[in-house]
């Protein structure tokens, strides 16, 4: 026995897609399904959020990182 953690679609006509590992033989299994109640979408965003707000404990909405790398990359550049 062997358990895979995969990512599975659920299309609108109900057919079950899934992303297999390419090394399994090919063949018919036995296979027990688990599936959350929710998309994977609401569990990503909720992922996002959590990040972003870890990072805030840290780094104040004021500042903007993103800019900050720009500024560094383009300084860089004149170095070069």
């Amino acid at each position: 026995m062997k358990t895979i953690e995969v990512t599975v679609t659920v299309a609108n006509n109900g057919r079950l897609l899934v992303n297999f590992p390419v090394d399994m033989p090919a063949g018919e299994y036995n296979a027990v399904l688990v599936i959350e109640e929710q998309p994977t979408q609401n569990y990503t965003q909720a992922s996002v959020e959590t990040a972003q707000a870890i990072l805030r404990q840290y780094v104040p909405t004021s500042r903007k990182l993103s800019e900050e790398l720009i500024q560094e990359r383009r300084e860089e550049a004149l170095r070069e």
